[in-house]
């Protein structure tokens, strides 16, 4: 990885060099130390909470972040379970959207009370990326969705990818009528298909959306969600992270069955870092009804 925290993933990461290690570690213990007579570099891994060692900080040009698989004095106690299950470990695995850890890890915990804090900003940033609207109340079903199932101890849940998550947890629904905001990438997917179009709606958000509705005069049954969840690290420590978006109609000819057929299948990548720094801006407007609500429903922990 080429970026690091000291010991949270709350903190805005910096990126790995010997100036940023220098300037926020100090050099100071714990994040060097000497080990059997060597001198080794240590931080915490942005997105699973791990101990990390930094390798090649004065000897190479490659300098990144790998996890150390072990506990690390100073630092957050080594969680295997985190580890599998963090989108930058190299041996990282892939679980259902439905599975849930059994023991709550401060990773988890720290996913938990940011969305607790920081809910309506999670919403901005989901729509800004999604590209499609999410009212209010439509927001508010989802985070109570959200904590029925615990979705804040998905396994591959982080604090950066909380926005997605949010909705990535939600059951499919009925995308007749949803607002898709005009120039994103989910507008181009849709228009190329013949059985679907956008059209212009009336009021403040007529600048900035269409609706989405069928193109043809027979009644066509639609379904709309997010799944598959991808993630994979590169060489050179850059995080691809992903969820599809999926918009498909039925084609059964009996009302008790369906068959599913794709009609739109939209990657929706989740910028590296992007929400953690989003949150930790100055100038972001706050929904105080959002905060408010997500407060009253989800009790600290």
């Amino acid at each position: 990885m080429k970026n690091f925290v000291l010991y949270s993933s709350l903190e805005v990461p910096h990126k790995i060099s010997k100036e940023e290690f220098e300037k926020y570690t100090k050099s100071q213990f714990p994040f060097k130390q000497n080990i059997g007579g060597k001198i080794c570099y240590y931080a915490t891994c942005p997105e699973c909470e791990n101990p990390i060692q930094i390798r090649g900080l004065y000897t190479s040009e490659r300098k990144y972040g790998a996890h150390t698989g072990k506990n690390i004095i100073g630092f957050n106690p080594f969680n295997y379970e985190n580890y599998i299950y963090c989108p930058r470990a190299v041996k990282g695995k892939h679980v259902k959207k439905e599975e849930r850890k059994k023991v709550s890890s401060k990773k988890d915990i720290a996913v938990y009370n940011t969305l607790r804090d920081n809910f309506d900003l999670a919403v901005s940033y989901a729509k800004k990326h999604l590209g499609y609207f999410i009212s209010d109340d439509e927001a508010k079903k989802c985070l109570e969705t959200y904590y029925e199932s615990q979705g804040w101890l998905y396994p591959h849940s982080t604090v950066n990818n909380i926005p997605f998550m949010l909705f990535y947890l939600q059951p499919a629904i009925n995308p007749y009528g949803l607002l898709i905001r005009k120039g994103s990438e989910l507008e181009k997917a849709i228009l190329e298909v013949k059985d679907l179009k956008l059209e212009s709606i009336s009021g403040k958000s007529k600048k900035y959306y269409n609706s989405l509705t069928r193109s043809g005069s027979h009644y066509i049954s639609l379904t709309m969600m997010l799944w598959h969840h991808q993630f994979k690290e590169e060489e050179s420590g850059l995080l691809n992270e992903s969820i599809n978006i999926e918009i498909s109609k039925d084609i059964s000819k009996k009302k008790e069955v369906h068959d599913w057929q794709t009609l739109v299948e939209q990657r929706i990548p989740i910028p590296e870092l992007g929400f953690i720094k989003f949150i930790n801006a100055k100038t972001v407007y706050r929904d105080k009804a959002l905060q408010d609500f997500a407060h009253k429903l989800m009790p600290p922990i």
